[in-house]
């Protein structure tokens, strides 16, 4: 059987901790997320989360998935579906893997299940993927200290002594 996925990975200079931190941080995505943005809902397994999806180029499209896993500072992922399971499934995914000190990778990626599947790759992949790694140097910006507009392209942050003018 033909795995249809997606996976897109980053490295942050920052601690998993951190980038954590960022990413369970739902009502602060509207500040930094290009991609999703809006989430809400508990972060905990089996809490069902509102997201609001729009990849660059894409219509927005709003659905409910339920969390399957939720690893602070490690992992957490997420299934939606269409209809029915059988029909077909996404199941999204952030794992974060500690580096060398105060440094992570990030692997963000979304397997697609069911008879559907190969079909919705096809419409899919390409916005997807780009989404995903957009989204991934939005947070690697954003964790980091860049400041992040709604475009999703990094700028320089204002420095400490331009803060306190």
């Amino acid at each position: 059987m033909t795995v249809h996925e997606i996976v897109t990975k980053v490295e942050i200079a920052a601690t998993p901790a951190r980038v954590w931190q960022a990413l369970s941080d739902f009502p602060a995505y509207r500040r930094w997320n290009p991609v999703i943005r809006r989430i809400s809902g508990p972060l905990v397994p089996g809490g069902v989360l509102s997201v609001l999806f729009r990849p660059r180029g894409s219509l927005p499209v709003w659905f409910r998935a339920m969390l399957t896993v939720v690893q602070p500072a490690s992992e957490f992922r997420w299934t939606g579906k269409m209809i029915a399971t059988a029909l077909f499934s996404g199941d999204h995914y952030f794992m974060l893997r500690p580096l060398a000190p105060g440094r992570t990778e990030l692997t963000q990626g979304e397997v697609f299940k069911g008879a559907l599947a190969p079909v919705m790759y096809r419409l899919l992949a390409g916005y997807n993927r780009s989404g995903f790694v957009e989204m991934n140097a939005a947070l690697k910006a954003y964790v980091e200290g860049e400041a992040v507009p709604a475009s999703g392209t990094a700028v320089a942050a204002p420095s400490a002594e331009d803060r306190r003018r």
